[in-house]
């Protein structure tokens, strides 16, 4: 889903817009743009892994599975993870947590990793996670009905409590789906363009250049023979980017914050703003923008004020705020076959309700259950005071860093947006792997 929306409070305060929570077709070649607009400083930004191939497609160019000695090192910044065993029975709350919705999430997983290669590792950086091999018993018994859940999970896997030198303790959050209001034309009301991916923007994995970058990559274009950064959102125009539909500018700020959403048009009618690149540019706060040039208090920028203040304000202003926000996302159009089913997030499985979570995949493996105690809540107003899940990773995002960091995907629609944004607490991870997989560091290969 690639949302980038998690720094929510109870209140919502400055929530949208003081956070930064797939193969397209090829729109029509753009009209470039006056090349007299300076190109901004070229930086390396973290983008999210990319989408599962097809059966039989390799990740890489064909070389023999890895041996022990042949695991690349970890990127730089990567501080090594530590697993003590653990027991179910140790797990807070283990006997009350639902956990239906983590083995919905686990067969839809499991789907899609199975389709590979049993000797490749299901992550090449989150080591522990083991071999795609490792997992065919499990993913075989996810499906069986005859299997109750917490039977299945008890059965199949040990508990591996994770934890850094450093710290136990990280940080959770939560993301939704939002159903925002879009025309098929643009209005004097729906007047900001929701665009699909521009025909020149590139990715560049910077892991095929030197492997301590792996899972780091920048969004560039080509400019006489030059790789520069791609355009930031006030040098984009309707040329560069063709126009999908068209949405209330506070509205679709949200919706490029979270990174997919439910466009609803006047006929009633849906469809999904699925993610599909963003401009690599880091996010801007249009809250502090709005809060810099005295147009909202500094603690009045709710996000109920900010829609107040896009809906008053002049076409000229609107637009110098937006543009305070160098960032913007690019989506692509897909039909709701089934209004039950989530976006798809990072490893491409539709998203489930409080039983997927994105994480930082410089750290976890996608597929991987992981348990979560969230305690001591960051906002005053939450009515969350704790949390306990068992989740699947199945989605990333730009804000998603670190080794005990997660942010909870709620649902679809405004009351899954209101839970989402009490989410800011301090959580502990334990994650589970089928039983005799052991956790090892990513610098062993296995």
């Amino acid at each position: 889903m690639r949302h980038i929306y998690s720094l929510l409070t109870a209140s919502c305060l400055m929530s949208v817009f003081l956070t930064a929570c797939a193969t397209v077709e090829a729109p029509p070649a753009p009209v470039p743009v006056p090349q007299q607009v300076p190109a901004p400083v070229l930086r390396p930004m973290p983008t999210p892994a990319p989408a599962v191939p097809a059966p039989n497609t390799p990740l890489r160019p064909a070389v023999a599975p890895p041996s022990v000695s042949a695991a690349p090192p970890p990127p730089v910044d990567i501080v090594p993870l530590q697993f003590r065993s653990s027991a179910f029975e140790s797990l807070p709350n283990w006997a009350e947590t639902d956990v239906g919705a983590a083995r919905r999430a686990l067969v839809r997983s499991c789907a899609i990793s199975q389709a590979r290669p049993k000797e490749q590792l299901l992550s090449a950086v989150a080591t522990y996670s083991g071999r795609v091999g490792d997992w065919t018993g499990v993913c075989a018994l996810a499906g069986d009905p005859s299997l109750e859940d917490r039977s299945f999970w008890e059965s199949q896997f040990q508990v591996w409590r994770v934890t850094t030198e450093a710290t136990e303790v990280g940080r959770l959050t939560g993301y939704y789906e939002p159903i925002m209001a879009a025309s098929w034309v643009k209005t004097p009301v729906y007047s900001e363009p929701i665009q699909s991916r521009p025909a020149d923007l590139f990715e560049i994995d910077l892991g095929q250049f030197d492997p301590t970058l792996r899972n780091r990559s920048i969004i560039a274009r080509m400019d006489r023979g030059k790789v520069v950064p791609y355009w930031s959102r006030g040098q984009i125009n309707e040329n560069t980017a063709p126009v999908l539909a068209w949405g209330e500018p506070a509205e679709v700020l949200s919706l490029q914050v979270q990174g997919s959403g439910r466009l609803q048009f006047d006929d009633g009618s849906q469809v999904r703003a699925a993610f599909a690149a963003h401009n690599g540019h880091l996010f801007g706060s249009n809250a502090q923008e709005l809060i810099r040039r005295g147009a909202l208090p500094v603690n009045g920028a709710s996000m109920d004020a900010i829609k107040t203040w896009f809906k008053t304000a002049e076409p000229r202003e609107t637009r110098e705020v937006l543009n305070a926000n160098p960032r913007t996302v690019f989506f692509r159009l897909e039909a709701i076959n089934d209004p039950s089913a989530g976006p798809k997030g990072g490893q491409q499985a539709a998203l489930e309700a409080n039983g997927s979570l994105a994480v930082d995949t410089s750290y976890h493996a996608y597929g991987v259950p992981i348990f979560l105690a969230a305690d001591a809540p960051r906002v005053a107003l939450s009515t969350d005071v704790s949390l306990r899940r068992l989740v699947v990773a199945q989605d990333t995002g730009g804000a998603i860093r670190g080794p005990i960091r997660g942010d909870l995907y709620w649902g679809t629609g405004p009351e899954a947006g209101l839970r989402a944004g009490r989410i800011n607490h301090d959580v502990r991870f334990w994650v589970l792997l089928p039983k005799g997989l052991m956790p090892m560091p990513a610098t062993s290969g296995r």
